[in-house]
């Protein structure tokens, strides 16, 4: 049986959908009030997003919430996570990415014959 990879995506009371992205977005979107840093302060925010949504936040608004204080008060493994599922996470350059020149082609070519050649003489 196939397996699919499924993002995890939650629905609200209203029915949007809620991904990591769009709530990190929403989140980094509003204004906050000074000393948002403080975990009382963060506490209203979630509150108010109760309030917009006609209820409790849930808790993955909430986790995402925690880790956006964490970032303000300088944890920098936070303030990657939340970057990152904003979607802003910057594009490692691989090997691949910058191509192939035209001696590193040659080159491979080269390496390619000799391992069809090495296999060839232990198998004959």
């Amino acid at each position: 049986m196939e397996e699919k990879k499924r993002t995890v995506k939650r629905r609200t009371r209203k029915g949007a959908e809620h991904t990591a992205r769009s709530i990190c977005r929403e989140l980094l979107a509003r204004t906050l009030p000074a000393g948002a840093a403080d975990f009382g302060v963060l506490q209203t925010v979630a509150e108010e997003l109760g309030r917009e949504q006609g209820g409790q936040p849930d808790l993955y608004q909430l986790m995402m919430l925690v880790q956006l204080q964490k970032a303000m008060n300088g944890d920098t493994r936070a303030a990657t996570f939340v970057r990152d599922c904003a979607g802003d996470k910057p594009e490692a350059e691989s090997p691949g990415a910058a191509g192939l020149s035209d001696g590193d082609r040659a080159l491979l070519q080269k390496l390619m014959r000799r391992l069809e050649q090495a296999d060839a003489a232990r198998e004959g």
